[in-house]
């Protein structure tokens, strides 16, 4: 009776459970098969080259973090690929068949790296920062968020460190710097909202 009801009020605007199902789906969906991808992004632990030694960024290009998981080599992702096995579309797995007129949901797991440690080691410059990082993380540049770079030997800001435009969280503290004009450089990061500068020669400054 209820469904009659709608009906009768919604007529052909009724909301159709596979509509419902296609808006959830990615613009990637292939009407062939029938099937629909949702993808959920997550952040992943950071990577941590923290206490490494490192007295340059192009270092990170050979280092392995000590946790969080560094981007896989091209040759690593080829050969993953060719030991996938081989899947039935039509099957589930268990041995029973999928109905291929029946839509079917895929949750997919995205997870992105979003942090970076570089605290605790020998760097006096972070010119070349971005490079490394692409060795390490997928499109830096966009995902790095957060970057700990304290207890260094960095001397100033370089512009390197103004090209993560989407990074909120700086750690600077422990380092070199002795220079405000240095700092002042780090307004043409839009979305920062946390800095550390102490132990700095900076904080001897009156004005600091």
């Amino acid at each position: 009776f209820w469904l009659r009801e709608a009906l009768s009020r919604f007529g052909p605007f009724w909301p159709r459970p596979r509509l419902a199902i296609m808006m959830l789906s990615k613009p990637g969906h292939d009407p062939a098969s029938n099937r629909n991808e949702v993808t959920l992004v997550a952040n992943a632990p950071p990577l941590d080259y923290s206490f490494k030694e490192l007295r340059t960024c192009a270092e990170i290009e050979t280092e392995d973090p000590r946790s969080g998981t560094k981007r896989p080599t091209e040759s690593a992702v080829a050969g993953e690929e060719t030991q996938r096995p081989s899947v039935d579309p039509g099957s589930t797995g268990t041995g029973a068949k999928v109905n291929p007129l029946e839509p079917k949901m895929r949750v997919v797991l995205k997870k992105v790296t979003t942090g970076v440690k570089l605290n605790n080691n020998m760097l006096e410059s972070a010119m070349g920062l971005p490079q490394a990082l692409e060795s390490a993380m997928p499109n830096p540049l966009l995902n790095l968020q957060w970057l700990d770079i304290s207890f260094n030997q960095l001397l100033t800001v370089e512009p390197d460190l103004l090209r993560f435009l989407n990074l909120k969280a700086l750690y600077m503290h422990g380092n070199c710097i002795s220079k405000l004009s240095a700092v002042d450089r780090l307004r043409k990061l839009p979305k920062l909202l946390s800095l550390t500068l102490n132990g700095n020669p900076i904080e001897s400054n009156k004005i600091y």
